[in-house]
């Protein structure tokens, strides 16, 4: 029960088959967690994918309400690593890339909803270098 009651922030995973030279960073279970142990409220939808360029492991767009959809969301894509980076570049995620995508959504969330600056956002966290950041 407690894993549906997470489950209902994610309301849409998508997860392709990608060659065995490449491994997701992000586990899906790992967002959960971090969704659930920080209040994020905001509907997600979760979209694995291998980018035609390596490097962007956590990228997430904050989107209003329009005619189409009444609530706000987030839509994130979690990226690849080749096999060989994938201890490093978890390691990252969760000390680097984790800890700021958590700041980004919660300063969003705690904005009053008519401020000017409540608009679509977005943060992408990379793998570069072998070194976790966050692009600005």
């Amino acid at each position: 029960m407690h894993r549906n009651v997470v489950l209902l922030m994610i309301s849409s995973i998508t997860k392709p088959k990608i060659s065995s030279d490449y491994v997701f960073v992000l586990k899906t279970m790992q967002l959960e967690e971090i969704l659930k142990n920080n209040d994020i409220k905001t509907d997600t939808v979760l979209v694995y994918w291998k980018p035609k360029v390596i490097g962007s492991i956590l990228e997430a767009h904050y989107w209003l309400p329009n005619k189409n959809n009444p609530f706000n969301r987030l839509y994130i894509r979690a990226g690849v690593v080749l096999k060989k980076d994938i201890q490093n570049a978890r390691e990252g995620m969760l000390n680097d890339i984790l800890p700021a995508f958590v700041e980004w959504i919660n300063n969003i969330e705690q904005l009053e909803k008519s401020s000017s600056i409540n608009t679509e956002q977005y943060f992408n966290g990379c793998y570069q270098n072998n070194k976790a950041i966050v692009v600005e």
